[in-house]
């Protein structure tokens, strides 16, 4: 099975849906060996004494199948099932899973050439065994159902080709039998592939309402922190930075004692809407943070590049003319504070160079949060910008806003 076919054939799968289709795949891993483990075993019963001089063979062919059971197995413990990955870490994980079942499958159906049994017992005995293998492999179908679909044809073809070309009385219709059991599987597969589809569905759909903002249909906070943790693993394996903007809107509290709540939620609505100008790419993310801040996810952009994002955004926002006569600027304005990181660690665990700092996500948003709070304070309607980690001006404003009121 080439390694690809799991992305060529799932390419126009959300990441949400193939997280859950992996995810189910792996959380029954156990299952898998201990299959293997059983019908292997009667497998050997039932030909050991009726093949007295392949009996070797048979011993070989046990120890390949709970060999690459096992192997299977513990590769798959390192799938976490609650952690966020990635569309191209879950195209790994599905055709590792893949890669392994095939195997499996073919060294079952060399099982159908090399003991193939004469009489007509133990060719149904065989028959049924090799159907409840493939019974046993339909989980596989969660990575993907062209992969199943391989599996039938590389464990029934052998046995199917070999009664086809015998001359022995009963080995046709032997054959056919199995081909009837094969399109079968395949109706019944393809039925549970599209059950199992449309209930992935149903529960990807309630979990997209539950990350959303019923106001203003973006993702909510919930949904931006799982998403920024996806971007940061993403940022650190690639090596590549990651901005962040928090969003204030200004005098907002002023808006919603002026023009009430009604025409409050009409404006954040229209913040929303404008914010979507600038998050054009897949992984860009827009969020309502709580109340009448948001923040927006940028990744692999740099600082420079998303201060001019949202300096655009500001001058969006305050072009909607949306009036305001509490506020100094006469329109609702917002206050954006911008912030880039470069994360120094990935996932190979490789430490970062002497004079390179450690960054961990908390830093990026503490920054961006620090730059809000320089926009605020000197004057607000405008972009300010905050290295990451570097907290000296932010923390030099923030005591002399505590001087002021210790002193008032």
């Amino acid at each position: 099975m080439e390694p690809g076919l799991v992305e060529k054939e799932d390419n126009n799968v959300a990441p949400s849906l193939m997280q859950g289709q992996i995810a189910y795949l792996y959380k029954n891993k156990a299952f898998g060996i201990w299959n293997n483990f059983v019908l292997a075993s009667i497998f050997l019963a039932v030909f050991w004494n009726h093949l007295p001089s392949q009996k070797m063979s048979l011993l070989i062919w046990y120890g390949l199948i709970l060999t690459l059971s096992i192997v299977r197995f513990l590769m798959g413990k390192n799938f976490k099932i609650n952690r966020q990955y990635t569309q191209d870490e879950l195209s790994y994980w599905a055709n590792r899973h893949v890669f392994f079942t095939t195997l499996l499958s073919t060294i079952w159906g060399i099982a159908g050439i090399m003991f193939f049994p004469q009489d007509l017992i133990h060719q149904v005995l065989l028959a049924f065994i090799l159907s409840s293998v493939l019974l046993a492999a339909i989980p596989t179908l969660a990575a993907s159902r062209l992969a199943f679909y391989f599996q039938i044809i590389v464990i029934l073809l052998p046995t199917i080709s070999l009664l086809l070309l015998s001359e022995e009385e009963g080995h046709g219709l032997m054959a056919f039998a199995i081909i009837i059991l094969g399109i079968t599987l395949i109706l019944i597969s393809t039925y549970i592939y599209h059950l199992l589809f449309e209930l992935q569905t149903t529960h990807i759909a309630l979990q997209a309402l539950a990350d959303t903002d019923q106001l203003t249909d973006i993702a909510n906070r919930r949904h931006f922190d799982r998403k920024f943790k996806v971007e940061w693993r993403r940022a650190m394996r690639d090596q590549n930075p990651i901005s962040m903007m928090m969003i204030d809107v200004d005098y907002f509290k002023k808006y919603n004692d002026s023009y009430g709540h009604q025409e409050g939620d009409k404006c954040l609505q229209a913040i929303a809407k404008a914010m979507g100008s600038i998050t054009n790419r897949p992984a860009d993310l827009s969020a309502r943070y709580g109340g009448e801040e948001f923040a927006i996810l940028l990744p692999a952009t740099s600082q420079e590049n998303a201060a001019m994002l949202a300096e655009r955004l500001r001058k969006k926002i305050e072009n909607l003319n949306i009036q305001h006569e509490r506020s100094s600027f006469g329109v609702v304005t917002v206050s954006i504070g911008v912030s880039c990181c470069e994360p120094a660690w990935d996932f190979t665990g490789k430490t970062p160079d002497e004079d390179q700092k450690v960054v961990f996500p908390a830093m990026l948003l503490t920054a961006a949060d620090n730059a809000l709070y320089v926009s605020k304070e000197q004057g607000r309607n405008q972009v300010s910008e905050q290295g990451c980690g570097d907290q000296k001006l932010s923390e030099a404003l923030q005591k002399n806003a505590n001087a002021d009121l210790t002193a008032a």
